[in-house]
């Protein structure tokens, strides 16, 4: 049963793969509001040749993605849900509030939604910590609120046309993914038979420099996100270590400083993401099955230095940027894993370890479950 569900999982993240790109290819082209009205496309469910229209394939195309993406999740949700045999109010009633929640957002109740959606975070904590939930069903529970949290950004992003929305769906479409990838890590055979076996001083350092990485790389892709939204069609600056010339930039204009942040934040988390990869494969060493996830972030950094150069050399060329979005999402999945694997089910040496106790572990705190 978990190994099908392990799959299933799997068949999601590949899903979420083209989504992102899809996303991210809508950003690239500009098409972001090729649709006036949401959740419809000019007020149909599919307008007649769709498809033969670039623009709408973009836009339009992204939503159906985004929808199979939506019932996956709920597939998910209720698979973990039917495992336990609760109570059929509580099902059918999250997927009516849910339901609820986004008909508010098309009629414009925002303040009302945002009551709803605080109400529906907060019976998720709640719930999770009373009841002390598996981790699967936690978080399937969690990706659910969150999926269609993200589908009413999207809506809101068409009916207010509004930058910071886009920068925000972008931003939590890729937590999302992460969100995602624990998942199916959390069904895997590595995260149940698996164990880290690290001294507490050693353990602790892979705790804080495995955090500390996954917020710099979300720092970057705030800032990557922002850029993109705010310079669709150029970039303020065309040259490489320079930005207008200048090594570091005034605050004004704000584009120009935001596009040398990206570009210098960006080579200083690639130098931390070597840093971790190099640490990290020695943490690892009793659990070998996920030393390919330190190993491919050796050499991940310096592909995405090399696809940001070439976005300004090429003047944000489509493919380019697109797999520059990519990697990058490659980069906070895995660095997210990264933090799963120290965080949620490692395992430390006792301390007295060093007076000949070698063979009792000592459990470290679990994330959740």
């Amino acid at each position: 049963m978990n190994r099908a569900f392990h799959r299933y999982s799997l068949l999601t993240l590949a899903v979420g793969i083209v989504l992102i790109w899809w996303g991210a290819a809508v950003t690239t082209e500009d098409v972001g509001l090729a649709v006036p009205d949401w959740p419809l496309c000019y007020g149909r469910i599919n307008p007649e040749g769709w498809y033969k229209v670039p623009a709408l394939l973009l836009e339009h195309g992204h939503r159906w993605l985004a929808t199979t993406i939506g019932f996956l999740v709920l597939g998910m949700y209720y698979w973990q849900f039917a495992k336990f045999k609760p109570g059929l109010v509580e099902g059918v009633g999250i997927l009516l509030c849910s339901i609820g929640f986004l008909v508010l957002i098309y009629l414009g109740s925002l303040n009302t939604a945002a009551f709803i959606a605080f109400l529906g975070f907060a019976w998720l904590i709640l719930k999770w910590y009373s009841q002390r939930w598996p981790l699967l069903r936690g978080l399937t529970t969690l990706a659910l609120l969150l999926v269609v949290f993200q589908a009413s950004l999207g809506g809101l992003r068409v009916l207010k046309m509004s930058d910071p929305l886009g920068i925000t769906h972008g931003t939590l479409g890729q937590l999302f993914y992460c969100l995602l990838v624990f998942i199916a890590f959390a069904s895997s055979r590595t995260w149940t038979e698996g164990r880290v076996v690290l001294s507490v001083k050693e353990l602790a350092k892979a705790r804080f420099w495995t955090l500390a990485l996954f917020l710099c790389v979300f720092g970057q892709l705030v800032l990557g996100a922002t850029l993109r939204h705010t310079q669709r069609t150029h970039l303020a600056a065309s040259d490489i270590l320079t930005t207008k010339g200048q090594w570091l930039p005034p605050f004004s204009p704000p584009d120009v400083f935001l596009l040398f942040a990206h570009k210098f934040w960006g080579f200083t988390v690639a130098l931390l993401i070597i840093f971790v990869a190099v640490r990290s494969r020695h943490w690892l060493a009793t659990l070998p099955q996920m030393r390919v996830v330190p190993t491919l972030l050796m050499f991940m950094p310096t592909l995405q230095v090399a696809l940001g150069i070439f976005v300004i050399l090429t003047g944000k060329s489509f493919w380019v940027t697109n797999f520059h979005v990519l990697n990058g999402l490659a980069l906070i999945a895995l660095s997210s894993l990264l933090v799963a694997t120290f965080w949620g089910d490692g395992f430390c040496r006792s301390e007295s370890a060093v007076d000949g106790n070698v063979n009792e572990p000592l459990r470290s705190s679990r994330l959740c479950g």
